[in-house]
């Protein structure tokens, strides 16, 4: 048995190679997607061993490892939040009391009220990822690897979820290594490093600041909501006879803490969800908009199908032409993305942000008034978030934009208005407008 992480790193092209030792403690290791970082945690856990960009040895390791995905579907299992919440301890313990009293501790440390039946289905993204880091850290692991699996918490739960590793890491003398996409992530390790597709350095650099976008005046794009309710099954009440109004905006962002039902706004407007009462609708010109919506999670768009596939379905339904193919097409160069290698892929040959990204660039070129994007930069570092904004700002001149997000800095710099469901209020600029006068 070890309690250290060490390993030989070498990228043959560019002639490095450097032995790495990792003790003890939160480590987070930054890199833009498409860098390696979920190779690397696959060589770690012993797959993926014919990465091409980098070689890894590793000398000594930890017996017992998780991890915890970037997808958090990826990691659930059972169809209740207590039987996922059980499943890794009766996985490795058959004795019945030892299980029933770590599960009665999990439970004392969930980051969110539900009932015990409710299937996870129903949470969040970001309330997926608190269970997966529960269940991860609920078998006394001695390393546990985080593949960018804190990436849709806001602020405050993220804080409160390192604090609780922190815990972990004191009680159990563990590593973490946290692999983000979120440079802001950085401050969190006892030790910051940055990974590239020539090296893994420790990380030196400044972090580059989102500016403010100002958008054109004089739109005509509403939502409203009257007397709206809706719940989840075994959730808290989400929207209880809820009111709210706002007009003329070019970018809206809704924003709020994980669970507040802001991608079941969405889906309410998209018809997915229907209301218990009331109503909520988007309107341009008093006519109901034409909507496109990037899901939070973008498999479930592309399903089993090929990106051209999804594509196909755009054309036949009369929102591409030739023109809008081609410039979406040079609009994926310029994100580093080459077309004719990435249209016969699956959602399950893609990087999650490579797919996310990719399925943007689609729609932004396509004929719809508006387009809801839920978590548009989750899993982008910081060069490829202000790749995207460029973009976005172009699409806005003419178009109109719903972000979801707990990315309470790109919210706030790119939209115009921003709903806050924290504190139902709607912000113009520095202005706060309370949301139910």
């Amino acid at each position: 048995m070890t309690d250290r992480l060490q390993f030989k790193l070498s990228f043959p092209k560019f002639g490095f190679a450097e032995t790495f030792d990792f003790n003890s403690g939160l480590h987070v290791l930054y890199g833009e997607s498409g860098s390696g970082k979920s190779a690397f945690v696959n060589q770690i856990l012993g797959r993926d061993k014919d990465y091409e960009n980098f070689e890894l040895s590793i000398s000594s390791c930890p017996e017992e490892m998780q991890k915890v995905f970037q997808n958090p579907d990826t990691q659930i299992v059972s169809s209740t939040l207590e039987g996922e919440l059980a499943f890794s301890l009766e996985c490795r313990s058959a004795d019945q009391e030892y299980i029933s009293a770590e599960l009665t501790k999990i439970k004392e440390d969930l980051f969110f009220k539900s009932a015990a039946h409710r299937h996870p289905a129903t949470l969040s993204g970001g309330e997926k990822e608190m269970l997966n880091v529960l269940t991860a850290c609920s078998v006394r692991p001695q390393l546990v690897l985080i593949d960018d699996g804190l990436s849709f918490l806001n602020t405050d739960k993220k804080k409160e979820v390192v604090q609780y590793i922190q815990d972990r890491i004191d009680d159990l003398n563990c590593i973490v290594l946290w692999f983000t996409s979120d440079c802001n992530d950085l401050h969190f390790g006892v030790t910051q490093w940055e990974l590239t597709l020539q090296a893994l350095k420790p990380w030196t650099g400044e972090i580059k600041p989102l500016l403010r976008v100002e958008h054109k005046t004089g739109s005509t794009m509403s939502i409203t909501c009257q007397n709206l309710s809706f719940n989840y099954d075994g959730a808290a009440d989400l929207f209880d006879d809820f009111n709210l109004h706002i007009d003329s905006f070019r970018a809206l962002g809704i924003t709020g803490a994980n669970g507040s039902g802001k991608t079941t706004i969405a889906k309410l407007l998209l018809a997915i969800e229907q209301p218990e009462s009331g109503s909520i609708k988007l309107c341009k010109n008093s006519s109901k908009a034409n909507i496109a919506y990037l899901e939070q999670f973008p498999e479930k768009m592309v399903g089993v199908d090929s990106l051209d596939v999804f594509v196909q379905r755009l054309l036949a339904a009369g929102k591409l032409d030739k023109h809008k193919i081609n410039h979406a097409i040079n609009n994926l160069k310029n994100c580093q993305l080459e077309w004719e290698q990435i249209k016969e892929k699956t959602a399950l040959d893609l990087p999650w942000s490579t797919l996310r990204l990719a399925l943007t660039i689609w729609l932004l070129n396509s004929e719809y008034d508006l387009l809801i994007l839920d978590e548009p930069t989750f899993g982008l570092g910081r060069e490829q978030v202000l790749t995207l904004t460029r973009h976005l700002q172009l699409y806005v001149k003419n178009k109109y934009l719903l972000i979801i997000s707990h990315d309470t800095e790109f919210i706030y710099t790119f939209c115009d208005r921003v709903f806050d469901m924290d504190q139902n209020t709607v912000l113009t600029g520095t202005e706060k407008i309370t949301s139910n006068e």
